[in-house]
C-alpha cells in the first residue's frame, strides 16, 4: 500500500502557519502577564499598607519615619523599612518581598546591610517643612487622606537597593507597569495611576500633599 507523505512545501507552510498563530498569541499573553504583574504589585502594596496601620495602631496612630532621619546605625532608625518588615513577618534575607513589586528586577546582589531590595518608596514630604518625623494618621482632615500617597512604585536609589533615599515626583518608576504607578494611599487603599499628558509630571500627577500644606512638589 502506498503511503504519501509531507512535501517539503506543505512542512514550510505547516511551520508558517504555526508561526503566525504564536505571534498573533505573543501580545497577548504579554499583556495578560503585565496586567497580572500589576495585580500582584497592587497586592503587595496593600500588605505593606496593613503593616502601616498595624504599627500606627501600636503606636497611637503614628507611622515610621520615611527614611533614617540621620541614625547612624540603619537598625535603630525611625525608618519604614526597618520597623514595618517584622509586621509582615518580612525581616529575611531573601531574593522575593512583599516590599517588592511584582514586576521589579534587581541584577545586582540580592542583599545589602541585612536587607532585601524594596521596589516601593514612602512619600518624603509628609516630614517635610518642618513637620514631625512621623506622620500621625488623622492630620489630613475631610477625608482626605485617601487621596495622598504614602508608597508608590519607585526607581532604585542612590543604593540600587530602593529602600534609602527619597520617594519624589522625579523618583516615581512607571517602567514596570508601562504608562502606569501603583501607588499605597494614606487611608490603606491601593490605586494605579496613569500619567496623562495634562499632568506632565508624576508630581503633578499624583497627591501628594493635600491643599493648604507647604512642602509639596
Amino acid at each position: 500500500m502506498h503511503k504519501r507523505g509531507f512535501t517539503l512545501a506543505e512542512v514550510l507552510v505547516v511551520i508558517a502557519i504555526i508561526g503566525t498563530l504564536s505571534g498573533l498569541g505573543l501580545p497577548a499573553i504579554s499583556a495578560v502577564l503585565r496586567t497580572v504583574r500589576r495585580t500582584a504589585c497592587a497586592s503587595n502594596l496593600r500588605q505593606v499598607g496593613m503593616s502601616a496601620l498595624a504599627y500606627a495602631e501600636d503606636w497611637s496612630g503614628l507611622l515610621p519615619a520615611e527614611g533614617a532621619c540621620g541614625v547612624q546605625n540603619v537598625a535603630k532608625s525611625p525608618a519604614w523599612f526597618v520597623l514595618l518588615p517584622p509586621y509582615l513577618d518580612d525581616e529575611r534575607v531573601r531574593v522575593h518581598s512583599v516590599f517588592q513589586c511584582a514586576a521589579f528586577r534587581w541584577s545586582g546582589p540580592q542583599a545589602f546591610d541585612n536587607a532585601t531590595p524594596k521596589s516601593f518608596k514612602m512619600n518624603s514630604y509628609l516630614d517635610a517643612a518642618k513637620r514631625p518625623r512621623h506622620y500621625r494618621l488623622g492630620s489630613i482632615r475631610g477625608g482626605r487622606e485617601a487621596e495622598v500617597v504614602l508608597f508608590a512604585d519607585a526607581v532604585a536609589g542612590e543604593t540600587g537597593m530602593g529602600q534609602w533615599g527619597h520617594l519624589v515626583g522625579s523618583g516615581v518608576s512607571d517602567e514596570r507597569h508601562p504608562g502606569a504607578v501603583n501607588a499605597l494611599c494614606l487611608d490603606g487603599h491601593t490605586q494605579s495611576s496613569v500619567r496623562t499628558p495634562e499632568d506632565g509630571r508624576w508630581s503633578q500627577a499624583l497627591t501628594w500633599v493635600p491643599p493648604g500644606w507647604a512642602g509639596g512638589p
